[in-house]
């Protein structure tokens, strides 16, 4: 059989969320296969269908192929095998989710007896199975052991690549574990690392909904039952889409229902709840039987200008352009189909909704109803910004630099109730990565000199000249950007003017900042506004530094400008690219090293030298590579090499008397920041060691390892490495230090993760090789 070709339909379909068409396939697929013998094949598929049927509650069906795959398993004498544990493992999944919990835990138990014989013990199937035997423990009522077993899936996922997934359905269940153990802020925490997470990578499937729904419990527990609701929505707008209205949907809905008798049936002016609704009673069963051949085509929900949109609106928000109603998104072709029906269908439904009727005005009485898909993102984005390629797929270019920041707020806030085709949501989600990396920095750098200009500068002047009007409108500007700063660093697009307070009042993480803003604006004190505004720009200036934007902290923000200037420029290179600058640089600075005895051969050797420095650029992140890079390139331009400062703090051990000539050509280092040097050194010197115990002949050919070993013609690999960290910025020693000490927990050692780069640079398959 072609078993490969066939599941990559199956990830097609499940991408498409076609379910039915999915299950069609498997069946089809399992009669095949045992009709042609191919035992293999039908093992593959007996396991995609137990996970299909389990997701989609069909518990029953579940458990008969889970017995026809014990028994082919028996057949094949396959006990003790890794697929035998893989599929024991998918068997006791379904068995959990359709109740059977003690015959989920006994196949649990033996899962857990077999992978120490078959995987790594840092594999991510180990983490997998821990996440699943927690979930079974939840199902149990046992949430203490379930957080017990998801903290050991958290450490085994830490230890990995590329496991941002992952490490965010961990959180996930995290979360819902301590809400059940009365653990609630670590709970929050937990909740919104996932949720931020999710959203970072796009993804809105049934871990995303578990995510939101856990904000809901806690939002329920805090007696706000409003925006509880909101969540429990959201959630089972993604069960929905992923997985149709099962179990877990009607749980959630159950949820809903308690949030809404909660706040004494009243949905107050929660309008994207009030829409949804709407659309839930009237719309949903209008497309269904007028236009059920298009239903899967069209897009439903509230998106776009007004406060409903962004959960922003209150009781002054219904004197107009409010109320029950939402939009309907199709591609041209379908509107040219059944564009004036769909709208005079819509037009037929009930203008009063629980209570509310939609007041439409002017400006916004095309804000709902229909529209193409391209025609609302061209009305909000612009003509010349929105491009839309090709017919037949869907791919389009957005010229983000151009688009004002509140349109892109409007395209990517309220909800999308119903998307079968994925169309209008695919768009939604390109907008809603944000800005590219490189536009980032250049935004916080406009923030930054237009908050220092503003309310940092000329507000101050305009205040001693007497001035309020300028002082006024100087200090508005500058609060204005100070605001849209603190939502470039979120990732964010900030919303019309108008709401960008309200938008960091709700993020708990701004709470002072939000607070200085109030103050600066009602202080009647200017010298006194004055020391509120230099408050706010520490703050500012703290945040744009605990994430790693700036270097060093200085409250003037305008000062940080090149920095994010330059960074932004570095921001075009890929990873590869920034450690191949990286080499290249060094390399520039390292040919212009004098030494006494005149020029080393090894300055006349790039392909060494390369090859060895990339191999350690090529362990770092991409935060640690650009802040490196910077500092490297701003020090070399003002005629500071730090490849020379390196070699000559080496000779502060290898040849004392004739440092002592030179150390004052050298930055001084504080006493405080040698002490962080020295503990990073420990830390990779023991590295060393343990590496030099596994690889003893790689080790041979390498530097001694200790500083105690040095002399005038051997320097040491802790020597090295100590000379090397000294000529380092505070941010960057703070990032390697940081990442040293990550490696150390996670008990990965860098001296190998550096030497392994360096023999598959050589052409090496891996350090057993070169070994042998």
């Amino acid at each position: 059989m072609q078993t490969e070709k066939i599941i990559k339909k199956l990830d097609l379909l499940f991408r498409q969320n076609n379910g039915y068409e999915a299950q069609k396939l498997l069946e089809d697929s399992i009669q095949k296969a045992k009709e042609e013998q191919d035992q293999n094949a039908l093992l593959i598929f007996y396991n995609e269908i137990i996970g299909l049927k389990r997701e989609t509650s069909q518990a029953l069906d579940s458990y008969a192929y889970a017995e026809e795959a014990l028994a082919l398993m028996q057949h094949m004498d396959l006990a003790g095998t890794r697929p035998y544990a893989t599929t024991l493992l998918n068997i006791a999944n379904a068995y959990r989710a359709g109740g059977k919990l003690e015959d989920s835990l006994e196949l649990y138990k033996e899962v857990l007896s077999l992978y120490p014989g078959l995987v790594p013990k840092e594999d991510m199937l180990f983490a997998s199975l821990n996440n699943n035997i927690s979930l079974l423990y939840q199902e149990m009522g046992d949430f203490r052991s379930a957080r017990d077993y998801l903290l050991k899936a958290l450490t085994i996922v830490k230890q990995n690549k590329d496991t941002a997934f992952e490490e965010a359905v961990t959180y996930s269940n995290l979360a819902a574990a301590c809400l059940q153990i009365e653990e609630e802020e670590e709970a929050k925490w937990y909740f919104t690392e996932a949720i931020r997470l999710f959203e970072e990578q796009g993804v809105r499937d049934a871990h995303y909904a578990a995510a939101l729904s856990s904000q809901g419990t806690y939002l329920y527990k805090k007696a706000e039952f409003l925006k509880a609701a909101d969540c429990f929505t959201q959630a089972m707008a993604c069960i929905k889409a992923s997985l149709g209205e099962n179990d877990y949907y009607r749980r959630l809905l159950a949820n809903l229902t308690a949030c809404r008798s909660a706040a004494g049936g009243k949905t107050g002016c929660d309008g994207l709840y009030l829409c949804h609704a709407y659309y839930e009673t009237y719309g949903k069963p209008m497309i269904h039987k007028d236009f059920p051949e298009y239903e899967g085509k069209i897009a439903v929900g509230l998106v776009g200008e007004g406060s409903d949109c962004f959960g922003y609106d209150d009781d002054i928000s219904r004197d107009h352009d409010w109320g029950p109603g939402f939009c309907m998104w199709v591609s041209d072709e379908v509107f040219k189909a059944i564009g004036v029906q769909l709208q005079e269908a819509y037009d037929r439904l009930p203008k009063e909704f629980m209570g509310y009727t939609r007041r439409e005005t002017p400006q916004g009485k095309d804000r709902m109803g229909l529209h193409t898909i391209d025609g609302f993102y061209r009305r909000l984005l612009g003509e010349n910004n929105y491009k839309r390629i090709g017919d037949m797929v869907w791919k389009v270019e957005l010229d983000l630099a151009e688009i004002p920041d509140e349109a892109l707020a409007a395209a990517v806030n309220g909800e999308v109730f119903a998307d079968g085709e994925g169309t209008f949501s695919a768009i939604r989600q390109q907008l809603k990565a944000g800005f590219p990396e490189r536009m980032r920095y250049l935004k916080l750098a406009e923030a930054c000199a237009k908050f220092s200009q503003g309310a940092q500068y000329n507000f101050r002047r305009m205040a001693e000249r007497k001035d309020q009007v300028a002082a006024a409108l100087s200090l508005t500007e500058g609060l204005r950007h100070a605001m849209k700063l603190m939502y470039y660093a979120n990732r964010e697009y900030p919303p019309h003017e108008k709401w960008l307070y309200r938008g960091i009042l709700e993020k708990s993480e701004y709470a002072e900042k939000a607070d200085l803003i109030q103050k600066i604006i009602i202080c009647k004190d200017e010298k006194q506004q004055v020391m509120l505004v230099e408050k706010l720009a520490e703050n500012l200036c703290n945040l744009l530094y605990e994430r790693n934007f700036i270097s060093i902290r200085e409250n003037y923000l305008d000062y940080h400008t090149t920095e994010l200037f330059r960074k932004s420029a570095l921001c075009e290179k890929s990873d590869e690219e920034l450690v191949e600058a990286i080499a290249e640089t060094e390399y520039d600075a390292f040919d212009k090293v004098r030494n006494e005895g005149g020029r080393a051969s090894c300055q006349n050797d790039w392909y060494t030298f390369s090859r060895m420095r990339k191999s350690q650029y090529m362990t770092w992140n991409r935060t640690m590579l650009l802040q490196y890079l910077y500092d490297f390139q701003t020090e070399y331009e003002k005629g500071h090499n730090m490849i020379e400062e390196k070699y000559g703090r080496m000779m502060e051990s290898t040849a004392p008397l004739e440092y002592a000539k030179i150390a004052d050509r050298f930055p001084a280092i504080s006493k405080e920041k040698k002490q962080i040097i020295e503990a990073i050194v420990q830390i990779q010197v023991s590295f060393m060691e343990e590496f030099a115990k596994k690889y003893p002949h790689l080790a041979e050919n390498a530097r001694t390892i200790h500083t105690r070993e040095d002399s005038t013609y051997d320097t040491s690999y802790e020597t090295y490495l100590r000379g090397e960290i000294s000529t380092y910025s505070d941010k960057m020693l703070e990032l390697y230090g940081r990442f040293v000490a990550e490696l150390a927990s996670s008990e990965k050692n860098l001296a190998a993760l550096t030497i392994e780069n360096s023999v598959h640079l050589y052409g090496y398959k891996s350090l057993e090789d070169v070994k042998q």
